[in-house]
């Protein structure tokens, strides 16, 4: 079955102190390519993830606590269930708030150009 493909999660990852993160490894199919990037992160409660940018659009689906995504124009409080769409090439990061593990899943992909 070639239309529905299992993936698979690489090892977490130390990304900065309190932020844990883990890639999507591979699809089943070596031939299939996926056309996006997803991660899932957590950040230990009130840690902040280390500021950063790159060309990639990217969503953020919060599953799980409450915080703050912080970027170069301002700050939004987000809570599990929100998704936050992030511009490419802008510096953002997020600040857990709360006393347990904020987690989310990362979507990205680059614009066809």
């Amino acid at each position: 079955m070639k239309n529905a493909q299992l993936m698979s999660l690489g090892d977490m990852t130390v990304y900065s102190p309190g932020v844990l993160v883990q890639h999507v490894e591979k699809i089943a199919d070596p031939e299939t390519a996926c056309p996006v990037e997803l991660i899932e992160f957590r950040l230990d409660p009130f840690a902040v993830s280390t500021p950063h940018s790159h060309p990639s659009h990217e969503i953020w689906r919060i599953t799980s606590g409450h915080g703050r995504v912080i970027t170069d124009d301002g700050e939004l409080v987000v809570t599990a269930g929100d998704l936050v769409f992030l511009q490419p090439d802008r510096t953002h990061h997020l600040e857990n708030c709360g006393s347990d593990v904020l987690s989310a899943l990362s979507i990205s992909w680059k614009e066809a150009r």
